[in-house]
């Protein structure tokens, strides 16, 4: 598995695995992406700033994660506990239905810690939809620790912020 910074190029198919993933997620009752979120718009902006990359066996996408300098907009009330003066926020990780639970989204994890310490961020910050117990699992198994939850305005269940300090 090679994991490496997407390509303009990509696009199409960065869009196409997003779908593919969303149409999973709504099925297993999931609806915190949708049609609007992620966006074309968002991912343009975060593939052109070079913060995505893709998880890809022998060419073939398995999957994708954001990692951003940029804090979300829905952190700047969240309470985080670790004392960061430069944290990396992973977002929008997500692995191909058909390859899900084969440990891609645990080397996509490794994947940003390593790049977070290599770029010389001190913390992790990401948040999971409170019911995405597998996520959180994961999460967890790599000693994040859950810190806090926020609402959105379109969601009744909050997400749960977990941060890792490095």
């Amino acid at each position: 598995m090679e994991i490496s910074p997407a390509k303009p190029s990509e696009l199409i198919e960065i869009l196409f695995l997003l779908k593919v993933c969303i149409l999973d997620m709504n099925a297993k009752g999931f609806r915190h992406w949708n049609s609007s979120f992620p966006n074309t718009e968002l991912v343009v902006n975060d593939l052109k700033c070079g913060s995505i990359f893709l998880a890809k066996d022998k060419g073939v996408c398995k999957g994708m994660v954001t990692l951003n300098k940029q804090e979300p907009e829905e952190y700047k009330s969240v309470a985080f506990k670790a004392k960061s003066t430069k944290p990396l926020y992973l977002q929008n990780m997500v692995v191909h239905p058909t390859w899900q639970g084969k440990g891609i989204g645990n080397q996509m994890v490794d994947f940003a810690q390593d790049y977070a310490r290599e770029n010389g961020f001190d913390c992790i910050r990401l948040d999971v939809f409170k019911p995405g117990e597998i996520a959180r699992q994961l999460y967890e198994k790599k000693s994040f620790k859950e810190v806090a939850s926020f609402h959105t305005e379109y969601q009744k269940i909050p997400f749960i912020c977990y941060e890792k300090q490095l």
